[in-house]
């Protein structure tokens, strides 16, 4: 059998990553050298850690944990996490353990490194293999559809035009943010380097933004189908402590003009969403499967984190998303 050494990828790996991901994944626009190298190593949070399994002088099979950080407001703490994402083996190199070798090898080197937990959220297909290697359901991920049968009344044009003026505004001014998410603890911290990175630079979604009466920034992105559009919003932050009672408002300018906005189940408190036109149903969906795993939390830390009716954990929908 032929010697499989794993080591740390090197970015001069790219090249050869990217078309090992085609050959085992499938042709698509969103693999590149570029989107790689903006995905893995522009990372605020830092450069992800990747690793290749190597037979001879060929790269067979790859596993990259990309960086990610929750802050605890209570404490001031940053938990260093990791999202478990790119992953590919050779389709001739397959049945030879190579994907468990490179996972395990990853996870070792994240908890010599201190790293505290592992995230992700993988397809229905690809989840058995994650809970087979110690990951946990941590939950389905609970989103709000709201719909609104009179949504051709209203102009997007200056959506459009917000949306634009939001992103100078943001990178012209030193301003702060805060999750929309008060009530929990644990969030992302939010700067205007990771929302360059994250949103305007992502190559991979187009985002629109707004700001509403200068004291909250929304993020949200469309959707299409062929049968429908959604408007799903992935992140409120608040520019100013008391904009939380700007939010309903906000997300109004959104409503208004699609037939489907989605968002968060944590950001709206009602049920019902009321016009002076009509009343439009809110309908709940359970989004996308969340596994975790704990790397170097203490069992009481990693509860929380695991704890679905506690406000503890307050991920938005951007945090989750497949990018």
């Amino acid at each position: 059998m032929d010697k499989i050494n794993i080591r740390e990828a090197t970015k001069s790996d790219s090249p050869e990553i990217v078309e090992l991901l085609k050959i085992a994944l499938g042709e698509g626009t969103e693999k590149s050298v570029s989107n790689w190298h903006w995905k893995h190593y522009d990372n605020p949070f830092g450069v992800s850690k990747i690793y290749v399994a190597v037979i001879g002088e060929e790269i067979v099979g790859v596993r990259a944990f990309m960086q990610w950080r929750w802050l605890e407001k209570s404490s001031g703490k940053i938990l260093k996490a990791v999202r478990a994402v790119d992953t590919a083996v050779s389709p001739n190199h397959r049945r030879k353990g190579i994907f468990l070798t490179l996972t395990n090898h990853a996870l070792q080197k994240v908890k010599e490194e201190g790293f505290d937990f592992i995230f992700n959220t993988p397809n229905d297909k690809s989840i058995g293999g994650y809970l087979k290697l110690g990951w946990v359901l941590n939950r389905k991920i609970p989103a709000n559809i709201i719909l609104n049968p009179l949504w051709w009344l209203y102009s997007r044009k200056k959506l459009a035009i917000l949306s634009k003026k939001t992103v100078e505004t943001i990178n012209k001014n030193k301003l702060d943010f805060t999750s929309a998410k008060t009530q929990s603890t644990l969030v992302c911290p939010f700067t205007v380097d990771f929302f360059n990175w994250r949103y305007v630079q992502n190559p991979l979604a187009n985002y629109q933004y707004f700001q509403f009466n200068q004291s909250i920034l929304l993020i949200y992105r469309i959707k299409k189908t062929k049968k429908m559009t959604e408007c799903r919003v992935v992140d409120i932050q608040l520019l100013q402590s008391d904009a939380g009672k700007y939010i309903k408002k906000a997300i109004s300018k959104l409503i208004k003009r699609y037939p489907i906005v989605s968002m968060d189940q944590g950001i709206l408190s009602k049920h019902i969403w009321q016009s002076p036109f009509f009343t439009s149903p809110t309908l709940h969906r359970e989004g996308p499967n969340m596994v975790t795993k704990n790397v170097n939390l203490k069992e009481n830390e990693y509860d929380s984190l695991l704890d679905i009716h506690s406000m503890y954990w307050g991920f938005n929908l951007g945090d989750m998303e497949l990018f």
